[in-house]
């Protein structure tokens, strides 16, 4: 599927609706260059925030270079940022700041998608694919001090598996990546489940620099998820929330005061709701990074932001997509992996910024809790709407129309497959609407103007609010035509995630972001099973059933094989299809990511949807 990675009972994975995609997560720079800030005129908490804080901290002390006492300083307006211990779900504030501390056994580089060595020297496998023997770095420290060690690893997974702070233990006890271990059985609720045995996680520290770990079956995709975010060491000990460990600090310290990391960065200072400043850690093992420090503003307000960009207190920023003109765009360079460079302008101030973009492999949609919504209204709805309609009046025309849960970078065969497969079989009307249809399939179900249906669609007002509010509004002149009475609210992404999970929405937005490259990532969550969101096994259908079974066939070929492969693609795609038939989404747009910034700094060129947020890389002219 592809909801947030949210509660250790929702299945999800990690970052993935909280990566940055484009339009659905706004991220924006300012360095610290002088000048008045109007952002306070921007409403609510948010636009005081940045007004504030963005003043003081990059308009009187920043000098006209970006620098602060002597050190290159960047400014970053980030959402809401609140817990950074790696175990937990993070909304995109939280995961921008844990992305700059903590650091991963592999990494995606800059300049390409396969995984390369970040805290190993060396790795092997054994010959059955299941054991990975990883040397350690003998130069990598915590930025407390501590040097890094495998047994750091055997208690940070275990806090991932065990700990009652996890949210994220399915990452490596459930799916294709999967770490031995024992399980018992418990009740729960009034029902038997099996549940992670403590201590059984056959992670085991051969000595202090080899790290031994075995997979419960061999996975093709294995290196990916070493640079899972969520596998970050921290210290042995440092927090007391698994058997045999006191702690040395507060979990509450820990998580939202001093994480205690491997990455570039290091916490200075937390004002929850207000600042985070991270600086860069003395002797770390990699290369140093361009910013001294980073200061992360928690501004919510897009206009508060766009005005801090216009009145060049930033240099690196977003533009709303209420704001951006597609054709100010000049296109410069194409590059490898479809990332676009050129500038952009002229902006409101008369300048002219530089300008990228790149495939983000992300898929936004509208998700349907089928308990609450029965499978006509799902499918009137999925009749009546035009996905380009989304894209081109919600998002200014920048992303494509999305048909399928795995975005075209990843689907079975690539774009052209994706685009081919969608025109010959997507059942609701490829870039089409079909209000007919829609209005049929309504009165079959007893629906007409006398016996109307009624639900809510709830929105994130912290998240492209304009552009998700466009596309409502669209949503909902359908709906009126096809009988049904659509309400509309608005919450925080965490809001919604709650509610969600509680199972108190009928209908909602939400996206997901893949974590490696590979239709698996999203389909996960487009299976019937305990705990998805969509309650699509509260649900059963010949279409569940038939989704059930691919992901079965799935899960029976993860080995490295041509053959293997073959059979997950088929089985992709008849997921794909049975989700297409019980409409247990509204699909919406794939994003591209965008990017602009003034020529004071330099902005290396985002390669694609599969990187941390990390902004180590900008160095100042």
């Amino acid at each position: 599927m592809s909801e947030p990675d949210n509660d250790s009972q929702t299945g999800q994975s990690r970052r993935t609706i909280l990566k940055s995609a484009g339009g659905v997560a706004t991220v924006a720079l300012a360095g610290c260059l002088g000048g008045d800030d109007d952002g306070d005129s921007g409403g609510g908490n948010g636009g005081e925030n940045g007004s504030e804080n963005g003043s003081e901290n990059g308009g009187e002390n920043g000098s006209e270079n970006g620098t602060s006492n002597g050190s290159n300083v960047l400014s970053l307006s980030i959402p809401e940022a609140a817990n950074f211990d790696p175990v937990r779900i993070k909304g995109d504030g939280s995961q921008i700041v844990s992305d700059h501390v903590f650091s991963e056994l592999f990494t995606l580089p800059q300049g390409g998608l396969e995984p390369t060595a970040q805290l190993v020297t060396d790795y092997s496998v054994s010959d059955d694919g299941l054991t990975y023997t990883f040397t350690l770095r003998d130069d990598v420290t915590f930025d407390n001090g501590d040097q890094l060690t495998a047994q750091d690893f055997v208690y940070s997974w275990e806090r991932l598996a065990a700990s009652d702070n996890s949210q994220e233990g399915e990452t490596i006890l459930e799916g294709g990546f999967q770490i031995a271990h024992e399980t018992t059985t418990e009740t729960v609720d009034g029902e038997e489940q099996e549940v992670y045995q403590p201590g059984s996680l056959a992670v085991e520290a051969v000595d202090e620099g080899t790290l031994e770990v075995t997979l419960e079956s061999p996975f093709y995709d294995a290196l990916f998820w070493f640079a899972y975010g969520s596998l970050s060491p921290v210290p042995e000990g440092v927090v007391g929330d698994i058997e045999g460990y006191d702690g040395e600090m507060d979990y509450a310290e820990f998580s939202s005061q001093n994480p205690v990391g491997t990455g570039p960065y290091e916490i200075d200072s937390v004002e929850t709701g207000t600042e985070v400043v991270v600086s860069a850690v003395d002797g770390y093992h990699g290369e140093a990074p361009g910013p001294d420090q980073i200061s992360m503003q928690v501004v919510e307000n897009t206009d508060a932001i766009f005005r801090r960009a216009m009145n060049r207190n930033v240099d690196v920023f977003q533009v709303p997509n209420s704001r951006f003109d597609p054709s100010k765009v000049s296109i410069n360079e194409t590059r490898e992996l479809s990332q676009k460079v050129g500038t952009y302008g002229p902006l409101e101030n008369d300048e002219t910024a530089n300008y990228m973009t790149w495939d983000e492999a992300y898929t936004a949609y509208f998700i349907f809790d089928c308990s609450r919504v029965e499978k006509p209204i799902r499918q009137a709805l999925n009749y009546a709407v035009n996905q380009e309609n989304f894209v081109e009046q919600g998002f200014r025309g920048v992303g494509e129309p999305a048909y399928h849960q795995a975005p075209p970078t990843v689907y079975p065969g690539g774009k052209e497959a994706y685009d081919q497969h969608a025109e010959e079989n997507f059942p609701y009307g490829y870039r089409e609407a079909q209000v007919g249809q829609a209005q049929t399939v309504m009165e079959e179900a007893g629906y007409g103007e006398n016996s109307r249906a009624s639900i809510t669609l709830s929105l994130y007002n912290d998240r492209n609010p304009d552009a998700y509010s466009r596309i409502a509004e669209l949503i909902r002149a359908k709906a009126e035509s096809i009988y049904i009475d659509l309400e509309i609210e608005r919450a925080p992404f965490n809001t919604i995630i709650d509610e969600a999970v509680s199972g108190n929405l009928d209908m909602y937005t939400l996206g997901n972001g893949l974590e490696y490259p590979s239709p698996q990532d999203m389909l996960k969550f487009g299976r019937p099973y305990e705990g998805n969101l969509v309650r699509w096994r509260e649900d059963p259908s010949d279409a569940s059933e038939q989704a059930a079974n691919a992901w079965e066939t799935v899960q029976n070929n993860l080995e490295p094989t041509d053959a293997a492969q073959q059979a997950r693609s088929e089985a992709y795609i008849q997921m794909e299809e049975a989700i297409w038939q019980d409409a247990i989404y509204l699909t919406n747009y794939h994003p591209r990511g965008r990017q602009w910034w003034y020529d004071d700094v330099d902005v290396p060129v985002q390669t694609s949807g599969f990187h941390d947020r990390l902004f180590d890389g900008v160095s100042f002219e």
